[in-house]
């Protein structure tokens, strides 16, 4: 009897231990193909020598994390095929037959006003250029939430002031105002360190970027329980996503998203080893991470505390213009995924457009509202899924002249 008892416990042991393994490998395999997947090791990853050097030569920022640097170019590809942009020498985007001109507009804010996929003359600043024959400043970086925007004005607009000054970014930067590693939001993001304001009293204190030097990289954990400490995502994404022991186990923290991250990710494999065409299904995991974020943004528009730190960061901006005499514009530039919510929806962050509407001597634009009855929607975005990636061409002619509209009206 005892013979027999110890058997099926070394049985059932086995099973366990089986199942583990086979957790373990699956989760392994999917975490060095998605980096989405996140295990214990992610925590505090090791970074890339050969990774930092690239991102020194092209892109750190002590204060801001990052940034385009002066005389660069890049090409990407996008639905209509390569495309390139320039930056100048004082480090905004090329603008082309425009860049001898006088400057009455400039422009700050992330990919969006930087409009990435398409060339430098296909952006919106080009297309507000033509139509109000100045030469419109682009110093949009890609993934830069409202707080590094405005840093980067106070430091650009001494030496490059305008008569109005507009930011540009996605709904999506309500996420980044409370990050500090972009890491614990975007998994895999390891260079991307940070300043962020918080609000004190109601008043706003600046955190400074913690890897404010080149050579904090090395000894970033040094520095890391203040990061976790400051960074929003990292106990209430990242620690919640995380995969570790027993496996088996944690896989079903996250079950839906854990098991359809892996069937996806093996099945995109298989088909790439028998020579299967993956174009179908290749941007199936991508779009679970996207749904996942794109809920987190429509939690944040309902968190008062965030809200109100949002609030008092735009009314930071429109109080800089007071004192440098410039006209502020706000304008939300929306992702294809968040059109296509609103429409099945509801629009997730009007009431904050409608609050901030009310602020004095601030103009704010809202895209979405043109956008949400259009007809064709997917010509104006650069990739063909449901994210969208950046305005096509077309898209940014479009928001030329929406934008335009509003500037004869201030001008």
């Amino acid at each position: 009897m005892e013979i027999e008892i110890f058997s099926i416990l070394i049985w059932v042991l086995s099973i366990i231990c089986l199942i583990e393994i086979l957790a373990y490998v699956s989760i392994s395999y999917t975490n060095k193909k998605f980096q989405w997947l996140i295990m214990q090791k992610d925590e505090n990853p090791k970074l890339s020598k050969e990774g930092l050097e690239k991102f020194f030569e092209h892109g750190y920022d002590s204060e801001l994390g990052w940034i385009r640097k002066p005389n660069t170019t890049h090409e990407e590809k996008g639905k209509e095929g390569i495309t390139k942009w320039t930056i100048n020498d004082y480090g905004g985007r090329n603008n082309l037959e425009f860049e001898k001109i006088n400057s009455k507009i400039s422009t700050y804010g992330d990919s969006f006003t930087f409009c990435r996929q398409v060339n430098d003359d296909g952006t919106w600043q080009h297309w507000i250029s033509k139509l109000q024959n100045t030469n419109v400043k682009n110093f949009g970086v890609g993934n830069y939430g409202l707080d590094q925007t405005l840093l980067r004005l106070k430091r650009e607009f001494p030496n490059n002031k305008t008569e109005i000054v507009i930011i540009g970014v996605v709904p999506d930067t309500i996420s980044r105002i409370v990050s500090i590693w972009k890491h614990y939001y975007e998994y895999g993001n390891t260079f991307g360190f940070k300043p962020r304001f918080i609000l004190k009293n109601e008043i706003l204190e600046l955190l400074k970027n913690p890897i404010d030097d080149k050579t904090k990289f090395i000894n970033y954990r040094d520095y890391i329980n203040e990061i976790k400490k400051n960074d929003f995502f990292y106990k209430k994404k990242f620690l919640k996503e995380k995969l570790y022991f027993p496996y088996s186990l944690s896989l079903f923290k996250n079950m839906k998203r854990n098991f359809s991250l892996i069937f996806w990710i093996f099945l995109t494999q298989i088909y790439k080893k028998i020579g299967k065409d993956t174009t179908k299904i290749e941007w199936k995991p991508m779009q679970i991470i996207m749904q996942i974020n794109l809920k987190w943004r429509i939690e944040l528009y309902e968190n008062k505390k965030i809200v109100d730190l949002f609030r008092k960061i735009i009314e930071e901006f429109v109080s800089y213009s007071k004192r440098n005499n410039f006209k502020p514009m706000f304008v939300f530039l929306p992702q294809k995924d968040d059109i296509l919510f609103i429409r099945k929806h509801k629009h997730f962050y009007e009431e904050f457009v409608n609050d901030i509407s009310k602020i004095e001597n601030l103009v704010v634009v809202d895209i979405a509202k043109n956008l949400i009855p259009e007809e064709n929607l997917d010509e104006l975005y650069s990739d063909q899924n449901d994210y969208g990636g950046h305005y096509s061409e077309l898209g940014n002619k479009k928001i030329a002249n929406l934008l335009d509209q509003k500037l004869r009206n201030i001008v």
